[in-house]
């Protein structure tokens, strides 16, 4: 990307601060690379919503309909929509799934979407928006993901007597930390 078109940029987004009251912001460095490859304004995050910021030992920056989150480990990478909303609800990049590693994508049968992290990935599908991490989505894996017999997820994970389970369209997957075990329906 020239300098050229990263200059273009930012007198677009200075040029809009003295005329509206949306907050005065410009992406920049590896947020502000990603952000233009994705379409900028006109992408999916629409316009920044506020300056970069210091987070959880990265940085991150809000967008109108997202957010944009890096590490120099993960990189650069944006989560919006209803993945966007959920990666919130559950604590963002000190949540079970950890940072975002790729923006969203498509799963492979076409029915869904997801974003990958450094522990899983969420889930917009039919059966709604959810987190799948940690042994419950290695052993889910080995079954063919959303392919396999199991089909999406279609809950969160959550508590058992005996550890940790998630619900999919097939069945149920269930973690148990005494001796690492790891139960299917």
């Amino acid at each position: 990307m020239g300098l050229l078109v990263v200059l273009s940029v930012a007198v677009s987004f200075l040029g809009a601060c003295s005329t509206d009251e949306r907050a005065c912001c410009l992406p920049y460095g590896a947020i502000g690379a990603r952000y233009i490859a994705i379409g900028g304004e006109n992408g999916p995050l629409g316009r920044c919503t506020g300056q970069e910021a210091e987070r959880d030992g990265g940085r991150s920056q809000d967008f109108a309909h997202g957010a944009m989150f890096w590490t120099e480990q993960t990189g650069a990478w944006e989560v919006y929509g209803q993945i966007g909303t959920k990666y919130t609800d559950l604590g963002g990049p000190t949540s079970a799934v950890g940072w975002p590693v790729s923006g969203e994508l498509t799963t492979p049968n076409g029915i869904g979407r997801f974003n990958r992290f450094q522990q899983g990935n969420i889930y917009f599908a039919p059966t709604g928006t959810h987190p799948v991490y940690g042994a419950i989505f290695a052993e889910w894996g080995r079954h063919g993901f959303e392919n396999g017999r199991f089909g999406f997820p279609t809950s969160d994970e959550f508590d058992v007597p005996d550890g940790r389970q998630t619900n999919f369209e097939g069945g149920w997957i269930r973690w148990i930390p005494d001796g690492d075990q790891v139960l299917t329906s």
